[in-house]
């Protein structure tokens, strides 16, 4: 007993010394297969400082996973910042440098994940090493090398992935006013064909109206996926917003069978206190006419804490 008294009082000693955040996010799915309310992630987040220069951050992730949907913990980020005169050095599990600006561009993860994330482009987080750093005045510069394999896997190869982000501008247009435009390039080697992958995005902030665009291409040997996504948001008021966003996909762009477009349109009400509601409508087309369209409503809440 005076053991687990003693955990107990640690815990709430190393708690109270940092930041604890979380994300709810689930929803209500009305389609031809299913009906009801769906559980989609829980983040919970461990922030603090062991120094002006020293950051650092943990966040465990719950979602559904396997062929049985289960729910399953994970390990998303144990990252630790460095910071110099010289940059910031990002070591552990970090979050990855290839989709981030382009999601915040999208800006709305808990109804849909962005382009890059949903197609698997990129794992959005990985166990490796980091540096970046501003230069001039809006450039922002970020390089990573990486085990590959996501947060989910452990090391299975001798091989690494190399990743670089060059933007310019605003990077969180989702909150602050203003525009961007940026070059990711990342490349893994393979036992046969590397994987390389480019994204160009820019988006742009002013005025209550938020556009975001991106071309994003992905080769392995004979294997080509691309993407084209553009979004667009407006704030009608300060608790009411309408988005909408078109992507298109193309599986190996020789065969245009594999190809698909996912559209999605719907607001978003703020009502305080971290929660958010977002009715939605969805819909797939497969360039494939042996496919039906798929048609989708949601109702999305995301809760903060």
């Amino acid at each position: 007993m005076k053991k687990l008294i003693t955990i107990l009082v640690s815990l709430t000693i190393m708690i109270g010394q940092n930041k604890v955040g979380g994300l709810t996010y689930f929803d209500f799915t009305q389609n031809e297969d299913e009906s009801g309310f769906n559980f989609k992630r829980q983040y919970i987040s461990v922030a603090g400082s062991s120094g002006e220069d020293m950051k650092y951050k943990v966040v465990m992730d719950v979602g559904r996973y396997g062929d049985d949907n289960r729910l399953t913990a994970f390990l998303k980020k144990a990252q630790a910042d460095y910071t110099t005169n010289y940059g910031k050095i990002s070591l552990g599990l970090i979050g990855m440098n290839t989709y981030g600006v382009q999601e915040k561009n999208w800006g709305y993860r808990f109804i849909s994940k962005s382009a890059i994330d949903k197609n698997k482009f990129s794992a959005t987080a990985d166990l490796g090493i980091g540096y970046s750093n501003t230069l001039m005045e809006n450039l922002n510069l970020s390089l990573q090398l990486t085990n590959g394999e996501g947060y989910k896997k452990s090391q299975e190869d001798t091989y690494h992935k190399f990743s670089l982000n060059a933007t310019y501008g605003e990077m969180k247009i989702n909150k602050n006013d203003g525009y961007n435009a940026g070059l990711v390039f990342s490349t893994m080697p393979t036992e046969n064909d590397p994987i390389n992958m480019i994204s160009v995005f820019g988006g742009y902030a002013a005025n209550n109206l938020r556009l975001g665009a991106e071309y994003d291409i992905q080769t392995s040997g004979d294997l080509e996926e691309t993407i084209i996504s553009v979004t667009s948001n407006y704030r009608a008021l300060d608790n009411l917003e309408a988005y909408v966003r078109y992507d298109m996909y193309t599986d190996n762009v020789e065969n245009d069978m594999n190809g698909e477009n996912y559209l999605i349109a719907g607001l978003l009400l703020n009502y305080g206190n971290g929660l958010s509601v977002a009715p939605n409508v969805r819909m797939t087309s497969f360039e494939d006419s042996d496919m039906e369209n798929e048609l989708e409503y949601k109702l999305n809440f995301q809760f903060k804490f």
